[in-house]
């Protein structure tokens, strides 16, 4: 199993001041990681056929569904979200710490012992 984080994180921008257009003023925006792994997805370069499409939309459910910051993921379905991250071309520097974090997803050992 895989350990991905779902929380959204901040990412700096920086724009012209208005109010002196020699200086930059820094801000943050809030950086969807839900919505955003939902989109890579179902991008049409995965080809998804009608049998990978609907395994795709239940790991969508599940990440839809997920109240946690994280969520544990069998290994097929970290692969399928993996795929996904390795398909898509046209990533940007905001982007860098949602593929880290599903690249870098912590293996984790399920605790059997409760069963």
């Amino acid at each position: 199993m895989r350990k991905v984080n779902l929380a959204d994180y901040k990412v700096k921008k920086k724009a012209v001041d208005p109010a002196s257009p020699d200086n930059f003023t820094e801000y943050f925006l809030t950086y969807p990681v839900k919505d955003t792994i939902l989109n890579l997805m179902f991008q049409r370069e995965m080809q998804l056929n009608s049998a990978e499409l609907v395994k795709q939309n239940a790991l969508a459910l599940k990440i839809e569904g997920c109240k946690e910051t994280v969520i544990l993921l069998e290994d097929a379905e970290w692969e399928r979200l993996k795929k996904a991250i390795e398909t898509f071309k046209g990533f940007h520097r905001d982007d860098t710490e949602l593929v880290s974090r599903i690249l870098e997803a912590e293996k984790v050992i399920p605790d059997t012992s409760r069963t």
